[in-house]
């Protein structure tokens, strides 16, 4: 770990978070273990069923091609983001949000595994109060051919939702099936060229065009409205790291340094994600995402139409690289 790294730092969210989710688990290793997987991401009353997924992910956004030497670019590292309520609309009930979520990613030589684990509490007009956490677990195969998942969803501490299946391609970009064993016996037909989620952000993170736009199929297992085509906006980079509006800078500043990173140009990526099978014009929702070059996000931004959510990093903390 660098210098400066806040390996030894505790991770107070990270404890709140364990204390309302009863015997959380963990993915490590080269291969996923099905049942070690209950960890947490969330979402709120339904609509937040990709949070994590931005971060990169929370899990997030590539070219069909393999890109071995650009895969020791993205820092494994885990990033704890608070959550707060940015904007609302006129016809929108809820009056405050409040949330963390904690995201990991790492590197596990032939893999790619994250983890994204967020509890978010809604406060709506007249008092009513709604409590979710969402949890997402998954792992990459490098190849591009296999990738395996898990996902809870629970609200007021009752479980409304459980996804977990993987999927196996024949070669990289090919068309295949997700095969889903919780909920049993479901499977989402895969078209060609749909990618997974950390070779999409490696997509975006090398495109060389500035002020471009990539439109792809991802496939994250987060949802039954999977797979996504996601059409993204990419900036120039900022030397700013971000405008003005996307949270506080000087916080942010703090942040990076804390964690022994250098200050570096960010790119500002806007995303919006359309069902795959779906012919509105619409989006399902948008993301906003301030990237560095090594992949973690330093601000995200999540539009729902009606009200929309800021995350702001408050630590980071950079983990050792596997020795593969």
């Amino acid at each position: 770990m660098p210098s400066g790294a806040s390996g030894r730092q505790r991770w107070t969210v990270e404890r709140i978070i364990r204390s309302l989710i009863s015997a959380p688990a963990k993915m490590s290793g080269n291969k996923p273990k099905g049942k070690s997987l209950n960890r947490l991401r969330c979402a709120p009353i339904g609509v937040l069923k990709d949070l994590g997924y931005a971060v990169f992910g929370l899990a997030v956004v590539l070219t069909l091609v393999v890109i071995e030497a650009q895969a020791g670019d993205l820092l494994p590292h885990r990033a704890l983001y608070r959550m707060s309520l940015a904007t609302t609309s006129s016809t929108s009930d809820i009056t405050d949000a409040r949330g963390a979520m904690l995201y990991s990613f790492t590197d596990v030589c032939d893999a790619w595994a994250s983890e994204t684990n967020v509890y978010l509490r809604l406060e709506y007009e007249g008092g009513g109060e709604r409590e979710t956490t969402w949890s997402f677990a998954s792992w990459e195969a490098k190849n591009g051919k296999s990738y395996h998942f898990r996902i809870r969803h629970n609200r007021d501490g009752r479980t409304l939702e459980v996804l977990q299946g993987k999927v196996a391609l024949p070669s990289p970009g090919s068309a295949g099936i997700a095969q889903f064993t919780s909920p049993e016996e479901t499977e989402i037909e895969l078209p060609s060229g749909t990618l997974f989620p950390t070779r999409h952000l490696l997509a975006l993170l090398n495109e060389t065009n500035q002020n471009g736009r990539l439109l792809r199929t991802v496939f994250d297992g987060a949802s039954l409205e999977n797979p996504y085509e996601i059409s993204a906006i990419i900036g120039s980079k900022s030397g700013d790291q971000g405008s003005g509006e996307n949270g506080d800078l000087v916080a942010r500043t703090k942040t990076i340094l804390a964690a022994g990173l250098e200050r570096t140009p960010t790119r500002h990526i806007r995303m919006a994600f359309f069902p795959h099978q779906s012919h509105n014009a619409l989006p399902e929702f948008e993301l906003s995402v301030d990237y560095r070059g090594d992949g973690v996000a330093e601000h995200i931004r999540q539009d729902f139409g009606k009200f929309t959510l800021d995350l702001v990093p408050d630590n980071i903390e950079v983990l050792d690289r596997n020795p593969c």
